[in-house]
C-alpha cells in the first residue's frame, strides 16, 4: 500500500513545484503592461496596463494546467486583436522568460514575457 502511495504523492509534489515555476509578475516585452501570475489557481491577471487602466484585474491567462511535458503548460489567453480566448502553450525558456505561444489555423505567434520581482511605481 505504502509503494502505491510513494509515487503518487511525488507525483502530486512534482507537479506542483513545475506550476510554481510560472507563478509571479511579468512585463509584457512591448507595452506597459504587467501580469500575475498564479498557477496554482490556474490564472494570470492584469495588475498594470498604463494603456488601458480600467484592465486592472483582468485575466489575461486562464484555465492554466501543467502540460503533458516537463516544464510546459497550457491554457486560454485573451487576443485582444480577436476580442477573445484562444488556447496557448506556456513555457520556461530560461527563469525569468515567460513564452506563450498561440496558434490559430495557420498562423503561429510567440511572445516572451519577463519576469520581475515587482510592479514598478506608476510614474
Amino acid at each position: 500500500m505504502l509503494k502505491a502511495i510513494l509515487p503518487l504523492t511525488l507525483l502530486l509534489i512534482s507537479s506542483l513545484c513545475s506550476a510554481e515555476g510560472i507563478s509571479g509578475i511579468w512585463q509584457h516585452p512591448k507595452d506597459p503592461v504587467w501580469i500575475e501570475v498564479t498557477a496554482t489557481a490556474g490564472h494570470g491577471l492584469a495588475v498594470r496596463n498604463d494603456s488601458d487602466p480600467s484592465s486592472i484585474g483582468f485575466a489575461v491567462l486562464k484555465e492554466v494546467t501543467v502540460g503533458d511535458q516537463k516544464g510546459r503548460w497550457t491554457g486560454q489567453v485573451f487576443v485582444p486583436q480577436l476580442g477573445d480566448y484562444k488556447r496557448v502553450e506556456l513555457s520556461l525558456p530560461t527563469a525569468d522568460t515567460l513564452k506563450m505561444k498561440v496558434k490559430i489555423g495557420f498562423l503561429r505567434r510567440s511572445l516572451e514575457w519577463t519576469r520581475v520581482s515587482e510592479v514598478p511605481e506608476t510614474p
